[in-house]
């Protein structure tokens, strides 16, 4: 896999071709249910299969740190003519190195040297992710985690989650080394921690709480000490404490991931299997003095992979760090044990929701605010497609328009808390000026007259700096 090739391509406009025949796989009808296995505690969903071959994010920390360290000793010149060797030390089968300059140059790409000195600054994934701006951010805080999503050549150009790990070498520049999903675990975790009890949305705030307390009792250095130890108080089944500073940089991770704190991963560029930056979502809240997210875990459930909903809970410990936990959603605990009696499957892909975001924002652009409201207000029109439907907000949290729920129109939002504390609308806001422009939340299929709250992925775009346009897909994907 070599996931530069793909940047590469793209500057000569040929990834745009491959990105527009590329389709996910084709996913359950909505309210179809899997048939359940027996809710058996002693028995948690088992491993990816093959899980054991597949390249892991420490073994992709443990290619790229010797190069740092070859760089930092040989100096420059040297380094980036080693890294630009298709035969050489830094390409061992489907992994190589990658170098860039902070203006976005690139450096080092060993099977496409006739790009070298190109200017990649503005590249972006196939959900319009500024991936060369990202790995630089990453970069600049010494080593992290860069997520996007890209058609695998090897793959039949089918549209895959990528991992890159990106290192500063002397603040001139950074290299990296990255992985497609069907050939590198892309995701540290992808087994649920065994729950010692059915928790509540109240026991994680408080656990989280109780975290808190603890760290500014007894110190940062104590407390991170204690968050680490994975036979520590703070570890108590699927309830892991984790720490970060305010650039995203983990100071302690869970026992499943001890490579992160570790080795101080940066991941405020790491997304969710959904495209969410759910690290950059929290520490967002972390600052406006702590909130309710919501991300998925990727996880194996009886040869089928789920997108299990997940609750996280942030809060600051003080000004320069803060911490989460997180929880299966309550309502879907039973997903751990493969039954699914009840939950509504999607039927949307991510590409559909994003696909009709843009190109609305783009008719608003043209057409006028006045016109575009008057579009989607109208539950009939070209904005709507059954259950995937547009809606406008302004930044403000007023509701423009939306064609089912009529009565909002007009209201504002911006405190609105869901019945699992998440203040919605703020996150929502956050994520379009901060984030990717996807987020999770949770809330009741308007367009099918739902009143029950089910997961519900968002993508949102801004118009312009006055009001915003958004549209979600429901239910849990699984594939």
């Amino acid at each position: 896999m070599k996931v530069l090739n793909l940047i590469l391509v793209t500057l000569f406009m040929i990834v745009c071709t491959l990105a527009s025949g590329c389709i996910q796989t084709p996913q359950q009808n909505r309210g179809e249910i899997i048939p359940p296995v027996p809710d058996d505690s002693t028995h948690p969903a088992p491993d990816i299969p093959g899980e054991e071959e597949k390249i892991t994010t420490s073994d992709l920390i443990g290619f790229v740190s010797p190069a740092v360290a070859y760089a930092r000793e040989m100096g420059k010149e040297k380094a980036i003519a080693a890294f630009n060797d298709p035969n050489g030390q830094f390409v061992q089968g489907d992994l190589y190195i990658f170098a860039y300059d902070y203006n976005g140059f690139v450096l080092a790409e060993p099977f496409h040297p006739e790009i070298v000195g190109t200017d990649a600054r503005n590249f972006t994934d196939r959900y319009g992710v500024p991936v060369t701006r990202n790995m630089a951010e990453t970069a600049r805080f010494g080593i992290g985690y860069v997520s996007c999503d890209n058609p695998n050549p090897k793959q039949d150009n089918a549209l895959e989650p990528t991992l890159s790990v990106v290192a500063d070498i002397d603040g001139t520049y950074y290299i990296g080394a990255g992985m497609y999903s069907s050939n590198g675990k892309v995701y540290p975790s992808v087994v649920i921690a065994p729950a010692i009890k059915k928790s509540t949305t109240d026991d994680l705030i408080a656990f989280v709480k109780s975290a808190v307390k603890y760290a500014q009792i007894n110190g940062k250095e104590g407390a991170i000490n204690e968050f680490r130890d994975a036979n520590g108080q703070f570890v108590q089944g699927e309830m892991a404490i984790m720490a970060f500073d305010f650039n995203g940089t983990n100071l302690a991770g869970p026992p499943y991931s001890p490579e992160l704190s570790e080795n101080s991963i940066n991941l405020i560029n790491y997304h969710d299997p959904d495209s969410v930056a759910t690290i950059r979502e929290m520490r967002d809240l972390a600052k406006m003095g702590g909130g309710i997210s919501y991300t998925v875990a990727k996880v194996s459930v009886n040869g089928s992979y789920v997108y299990v909903p997940k609750i996280d809970y942030a809060e600051p410990v003080d000004k320069s760090w803060w911490i989460f936990a997180g929880i299966i959603n309550p309502d879907y605990s039973q997903i751990r044990y493969g039954n699914f009696t009840g939950v509504i499957t999607r039927d949307r892909t991510r590409s559909e929701l994003y696909d009709l975001v843009n190109s609305t924002v783009q008719y608003a652009r043209i057409h006028g605010k006045e016109n575009t409201l008057t579009g989607i207000n109208n539950p009939g029109g070209q904005f709507v497609d059954g259950d995937l439907f547009i809606w406008a907000e302004s930044f403000d949290g007023t509701i423009l328009a939306d064609p089912f729920l009529k009565d909002a129109i007009g209201k504002n939002f911006i405190d609105y808390t869901d019945p699992y504390g998440q203040k919605t609308t703020i996150v929502a806001i956050n994520t379009i000026r901060e984030g990717t422009g996807f987020s999770h939340a949770m809330f009741p299929d308007t367009a099918e007259n739902g009143t029950k709250s089910i997961p519900k992925l968002v993508y949102m775009k801004a118009v312009d700096e006055e009001w915003w346009i958004g549209s979600g897909i429901y239910g849990v994907e699984v594939g």
